[in-house]
């Protein structure tokens, strides 16, 4: 995983906040499962109706990949060098030398 990923899953990496209300304070209608509903007001997007199996399921999603981005593995230096090294576009280093070199070790 580049370093560029880990901060994005790190800035994704936030539960979310729930509230209920009761159905009979707004009428919502019913949304099957793998659908969402976006409403909007002045072409922005105000809110999104899923299926409650959808939500659930992005829910435990989000928890997941929380705990991943909490238990991450703390790089060193040498490591994102080489990860850095890596996501490089350009052919294929296999020299143990030139790999020593290009590391600086």
């Amino acid at each position: 995983m580049s370093y560029d990923m880990a901060a994005t899953l790190c800035s994704m990496g936030t539960a979310f906040e729930t509230e209920r209300r009761d159905s009979s304070t707004a009428r919502v209608p019913t949304v099957p499962p793998g659908k969402a509903i976006v409403y909007t007001r002045y072409g922005e997007e105000k809110s999104v109706v899923l299926n409650p199996e959808d939500f659930h399921r992005l829910v435990e999603l989000d928890e997941a990949l929380t705990e991943i981005v909490k238990d991450r593995l703390v790089l060193s230096d040498l490591a994102r060098r080489a990860h850095q090294l890596e996501d490089t576009p350009g052919s294929a280093i296999e020299d143990p030398t030139e790999i020593k070199t290009l590391l600086g070790l």
